[in-house]
This record gives structure tokens, C-alpha cells and sequence, in this order.
């Protein structure tokens, strides 16, 4: 509408008619716009919006069943696998595990915010193999119940779909539900769990895959073993010599000098049984930065399966290996370690690396275990390519900064540095050489004055004089440190039994 011609009257009046309309407006903040809003319906932008408080999950509307995640994770940037107490329980305890993060706390994170559990105290969580800080895994597995896509059914539902065929492991019963009948859903209408968590948790952490498990199911004690890869470089090392300490490995022994002790645990029982050990090569198909026809380039992997492990225990050995591999002792010291009755206390040795240790797979029973990786086998394959798409980028990511490290490391080892040698007469002068040349004269200079010990993932200890295992100063025996522990503590501790112990 043109009000161009209209008269101060007329406007006036149009003004004041379109006040009736819309309310009361001061003429000083009025705008024309801000009546088109209004009598258009159009809400004003300056209006506040009355937040709606969110609406609380009422989990008492699912029932849950029990199932087991499998899941990998680079361990190098948390504070191992285990949380201290309940992550979630409390401020304080936040704050602790957000300052020292452990892969659990995420995952229950993850689990939380999916409102897959409602708390961690009574989900009936178990865990397979407790890996330490900077440690790996590859296919830790744990245990816990979660909220299912199931749904209650009456004691007459129950006899109805068994008269119809459905299979009777699809209906439950347990605690967990207050003694409810749940009916599972088949597996392609099951909650996506991989997907779901896998949206939640940080790029380092990744769910592989889940499976049904019976209530009795155990994550720790169901499982049958463990296998543990420990990757290292041929560098400066006797591959012969390594993979000969090492089937000295095989059997069943007494542990306690490859292990740390925790008198607080009170353990007595030091056997275990490892199945299976072997030096191999890495995979062609695993990229490395390097060449390959060197021995820096080269690289290899201590495969391990065992029943269980003590704390430490895979490093511990790892440690000894590298020593025989340097020559700096014989193959033998494994067997003079492992007779504790003439080496009743531990020498005193560091151990290898956190970093190169990976809990690579957990094992179970057939009839235990069924893993599920895709909701539609043969047809969803969104899952696995997720899970390649993801670890391909970390992969991209981690590769990358070697390649750069490498790069830069080769410009260092290229540099032009003055160097001292002698002329045609015999003189000193000073002569441009590259840094590598004068590097590796400086080393076999350093090797005359002094030990080099490896401890794997690039870890060098340097010692003036090695001291041979056999002559090192020895930890007092078990029984005794035990002893001082418990009188020093009191008896109100409970000694753990034998099943508590493993780890």
C-alpha cells in the first residue's frame, strides 16, 4: 500500500486501527516490521523461548539382556584400561577420570549417553584382560547387561509364542529384569550397539563387534586365553638368539622373577601356563616407515598365548629377550630365572616398553561366544565399512607423523657438520661430513665406554658396566615380602584365593 499521499489524519488513524489490532506498541520501538510479524503470525525473534526441561529416560520401559562388546583401542594416550571405581558415579570422580582417562571410563561414557545402562554398580560388568597404561588391545572383550529392543511379556504371551515355534533362547528370564519374561528380538531388529557407541566414542577407541551371552557369562573367567603381540625392530638385536630364550618360555612355569609383585594382593600362586610363543616376522601387507632391507627398517612380533598373565608379566619377558638379543646374556638366563628355587628373588631389571604391547584377542567357547558383526550378514555391511573408514584414518593420521618424524630425522642424518681428520701429512683438519657418518663413528665409540640396553619402542637405557642378571641385586623372596606386608598392615585384609589372582 502506497501511504505517500495519505494526510497526517489518515495516517494517524491507520496507525491507531492497527493498534487495536496487534496491542499496544510505544511509537518509539514500533517498527513497520515489527507489525508485519505480528499480524502475519510470525513470532518475534526477540521473544525468549521457554525452555522445555528434558524429559527423563524411564529405563523401567526396556528390558536389558546380557551381551558382550569387543573392541579395540590405542592405548598410548590413556591411563590404561581399568577406571578407578565408578567413572560416572560422582563430580569428584569425573574430574579424576577426565584428568587421567582410562578406556573404560569412555566406554561407560559412551554407554551412558546411548542410555544403554543406568549406572555402572548394577549392570553386571566384567572385563576380559586388564591392560596397563600405554598398552593396546586389538580384541578386548567385556561383559555387561544393556537395554535391548526386547519387550515384557506375560506368562501367557510366553506360552503363546511357544505354541507358534519361536525359539525358546529368545525368551529370559534373570534378575536383572526382576524375574520379568523378556522376549529378545531377532538379531536384525536388535539396538544397532556398534553403531550406536561408535558415534559416541572418540576415534581411538572402536567397537568390533557384540554377541549374546548367557547370564552365568563372565568376560574374565569365561575365557579360554589370551594372546598378546609384542612389536619391536630387528635393530641391533640376534632374532636366532631370541627365538631360542623364548620356547624356554613354553609350559607351565613359576613366574615370579617376570613379573611385579603387589604384596597387597598377597599372592602366592605364581604358575602359569603359556600355550603357545613364537618370533615372527610383521606382515608384508603392515606398513612401516623404513627400509626394509635394513635391520632398523625390519620389524618383528613376540606372539604369546596364554591361559593368564601376571601383572606385567609379558613385558617382564620381553625384557629378558632383549638382553639375550644383545648378546648381553645367554639364552640360558631364562632358565636359570624360571628355577626359583635357586633364584628366589627377583634381579633387579627394567622392563620393556608399554607402547609395542597389544592384548591382540581373547578366546572363548564356541558355544559361549557368537560374534556379531553386521545386523544383516551378507547384506548391511555399513558396520565393517565404519570400522574401516575410521581405523583407515588413524591409520592416515599416525603414518603420516612417522613419515614426517622420518623425514626429518633424514635431513638431520644429511647435514654437513666439521669433522676432525688427519690430511695427506698426517695433520688434523677440520672437513665437512655428513652428520650419519660421524653418527655411527661416535656410536661404536660409545659401545667401547658403555652398555646400550634396548627396551623396545625406541627406549634406550645406557649403563656404564652391565651387571649379568645372576650378580644383580635380588628383591627379597615372596613369602617374606607377604609377610612384612601383612604384619605391617594387620590382618583385617582378606587374602585373595587363587581364582583373584590371575589377571
Amino acid at each position: 500500500m502506497d501511504y505517500s499521499r495519505w494526510s497526517k489524519r489518515a495516517l494517524i488513524e491507520r496507525l491507531q486501527n492497527l493498534d487495536k489490532l496487534v496491542g499496544t506498541l510505544e511509537p518509539a520501538t514500533a517498527t513497520n516490521t515489527d507489525i508485519v510479524m505480528v499480524t502475519t503470525g510470525e513470532v518475534d525473534s526477540t521473544t525468549p523461548k521457554r525452555s522445555r526441561p528434558p524429559m527423563k529416560f524411564d529405563f523401567s520401559n526396556f528390558p536389558k539382556r546380557k551381551v558382550a562388546f569387543k573392541f579395540s583401542y590405542f592405548g598410548w594416550a590413556y591411563h590404561g584400561l581399568a577406571r578407578q571405581g565408578n567413572a560416572l558415579e560422582s563430580e569428584e570422580k569425573r574430574l579424576v577420570e577426565s584428568e587421567f582417562p582410562t578406556i573404560e571410563g569412555e566406554v561407560f561414557r559412551a554407554l551412558a549417553a546411548c542410555k544403554l545402562i543406568e549406572d555402572e554398580s548394577s549392570c553386571d560388568y566384567s572385563r576380559c584382560g586388564r591392560t596397563d597404561r600405554g598398552v593396546s588391545g586389538f580384541g578386548q572383550v567385556i561383559a555387561l547387561y544393556v537395554r535391548s529392543a526386547g519387550q515384557y511379556i506375560s506368562d501367557e504371551e510366553v506360552e503363546a509364542e511357544l505354541a507358534k515355534g519361536t525359539d525358546a533362547s529368545r525368551i529370559t528370564r534373570d534378575g536383572q529384569n526382576g524375574g520379568r519374561a523378556v522376549l529378545l528380538p531377532l538379531v536384525e531388529h536388535e539396538l544397532p550397539y556398534v553403531n550406536m557407541l561408535n558415534k559416541t566414542l572418540p576415534p581411538a577407541i572402536r567397537i568390533l563387534a557384540w554377541s549374546p551371552v548367557m547370564p552365568e557369562f563372565n568376560a574374565r573367567f569365561s575365557c579360554r586365553s589370551r594372546f598378546y603381540r609384542y612389536f619391536f625392530s630387528e635393530e641391533g638385536l640376534d632374532i636366532g638368539a631370541m627365538k631360542e630364550a623364548a620356547q624356554k618360555y613354553l609350559g607351565v612355569h613359576d613366574f615370579r622373577n617376570f613379573c611385579r609383585l603387589d604384596p597387597a594382593k598377597q599372592i602366592s600362586n605364581f604358575e602359569r601356563n603359556v600355550l603357545d610363543i613364537a618370533i615372527n616376522p610383521v606382515a608384508a601387507q603392515v606398513s612401516f616407515v623404513g627400509d626394509g632391507q635394513s635391520a632398523q627398517g625390519r620389524w618383528w612380533q613376540l606372539e604369546l598365548k596364554g591361559s593368564a598373565f601376571l601383572w606385567h608379566q609379558v613385558r617382564c619377558m620381553m625384557a629378558i629377550l632383549f638382553h639375550v638379543g644383545q648378546g648381553l646374556e645367554e639364552p640360558s638366563i631364562v632358565d636359570k630365572m624360571l628355577d626359583v628355587e635357586n633364584m628366589d628373588g627377583k634381579p633387579e631389571y627394567e622392563m620393556a616398553c608399554d607402547v609395542p604391547l597389544v592384548l591382540a584377542d581373547c578366546s572363548f567357547d564356541a558355544a559361549d561366544v557368537q560374534w556379531i558383526h553386521m545386523r544383516n550378514p551378507g547384506v548391511d555391511f555399513g558396520n565393517m565399512m565404519g570400522l574401516d573408514r575410521a581405523i583407515s584414518h588413524e591409520w592416515g593420521q599416525l603414518n603420516t607423523r612417522a613419515v614426517i618424524a622420518s623425514a626429518l630425522l633424514q635431513n638431520l642424518r644429511n647435514t654437513a657438520v666439521p669433522m676432525q681428520s688427519e690430511n695427506s701429512e698426517g695433520a688434523d683438519q677440520l672437513e665437512l661430513t655428513p652428520w650419519t657418518q660421524c653418527r655411527d663413528k661416535l656410536i661404536r665409540s660409545e659401545l667401547a665406554s658403555r652398555s646400550r640396553i634396548v627396551l623396545g619402542g625406541g627406549d634406550i637405557k645406557h649403563v656404564k658396566v652391565y651387571q649379568p642378571m645372576v650378580k644383580r641385586r635380588r628383591a627379597d623372596p615372596v613369602h617374606s615380602r607377604n609377610k612384612k606386608w601383612f604384619e605391617r598392615k594387620g590382618d583385617g585384609k582378606r587374602v585373595k584365593t587363587s581364582s583373584e589372582q590371575t589377571e
